[in-house]
């Protein structure tokens, strides 16, 4: 190794020179920035990098989730409403028919009394007639 490489530059084992700004030279003399290890991020804050990574994952697709739900039982409330309106209409119409059909059958009711009391008073005029003839 060379003795005159100050602390600013020296040379690695396979002899490129290297400086202490952290590029290594290649034998062409051409930098090769090489990586410095990050000293603000331990294992400790690298975890918890991916830990929050992770956790800003998950709170997403929780509230997906929950965005998801709140659509599906907003959509089942409606259903609801909807199918309760649709009933009562039903039942609108069920009793309306069935309300419709007892005048019917009054009004029918109502023409054969009328009807057999005329016949009655016809036949009571025939009678009376009859026995006015003897």
């Amino acid at each position: 190794m060379n003795n005159s490489a100050s602390f600013s530059q020296y040379k690695s084992e396979d002899g490129r020179a290297s400086s202490a700004s952290g590029q290594t030279y290649s034998p062409t003399g051409t930098p090769i920035p090489t990586p410095f290890p990050n000293r603000t991020t331990s294992k400790n804050t690298s975890t918890y990098a991916v830990t929050k990574t992770d956790s800003l994952l998950f709170n997403k697709i929780d509230e997906r989730q929950r965005l998801a739900r709140e659509r599906r039982e907003e959509r089942e409330k409606q259903n609801a409403a909807k199918e309760a309106q649709w009933q009562a209409r039903e039942e609108r119409a069920r009793q309306h028919y069935e309300k419709q059909l007892e005048e019917r059958r009054k009004k029918q009711e109502e023409q054969r009394m009328k009807e057999e009391k005329r016949r009655a008073a016809v036949e009571e005029k025939r009678r009376q007639k009859q026995e006015e003839d003897q």
